[in-house]
């Protein structure tokens, strides 16, 4: 990509994400966009051919990569290494300023169904990848479900971001880690007597 490009996808980027945290949803219009990053708006229609289309890269750009931890890691230490990425997502202050007006943006705007999926199947996959080392250690049933597993443990940290407590530092986290290993473990053991 040309570098005066890039630079204009991230001035504006950059303008109607600041607008987002600022105002919510309805502030980002495109003259406040132009306004805000001083790129012209035949520029900016030449990039997007609408609002929506960058608030969606807005959301695109903003939303925090998590990785599968490295292999090397056992399953414990995997998933304590997968939240911990949470927590430092969660305590980065742009991304917790970021986050409402996301939500928000979410309830208004029922076209960003592939976006939400793409985004998703991203997070899914690392989770997932995280599980399996459980599964295949015996630590967690075969039947695990991704979803309701990613719920128990980044729901809390979402939770305590948005209400902007408990702090969400290691003790949190191990909390919220033991809590899903010691479920998950009794739901195991009690799978493991009924089937006798």
């Amino acid at each position: 990509m040309d570098v005066r490009v890039a630079r204009t996808r991230s001035n504006v980027l950059r303008a109607a994400t600041e607008l987002l945290v600022e105002g919510g949803p309805g502030a980002v219009t495109i003259d406040a966009v132009v306004a805000r990053s001083g790129v012209a708006r035949s520029t900016i229609y030449r990039h997007w051919e609408s609002r929506d289309e960058v608030l969606f890269d807005v959301i695109e750009s903003c939303a925090p990569e998590v990785d599968p931890p490295g292999d090397e890691l056992d399953f414990e230490a995997a998933l304590r290494a997968l939240v911990d990425q949470v927590r430092r997502m969660s305590n980065d202050p742009e991304w917790a300023r970021i986050l409402p007006a996301l939500l928000t943006l979410r309830s208004q705007q029922h076209d960003l169904a592939d976006l939400e999926r793409r985004l998703e199947e991203r997070q899914k996959e690392a989770l997932g990848a995280v599980l399996q080392r459980g599964i295949d250690a015996g630590s967690l049933p075969a039947d695990v479900d991704v979803e309701q597993a990613g719920a128990l443990l980044i729901g809390p940290l979402v939770f305590a971001m948005l209400m902007d407590r408990p702090a969400i530092d290691d003790d949190f986290c191990d909390l919220v880690v033991t809590g899903f290993l010691s479920g998950y473990a009794s739901r195991h053991a009690s799978r493991a007597t009924h089937a006798r």
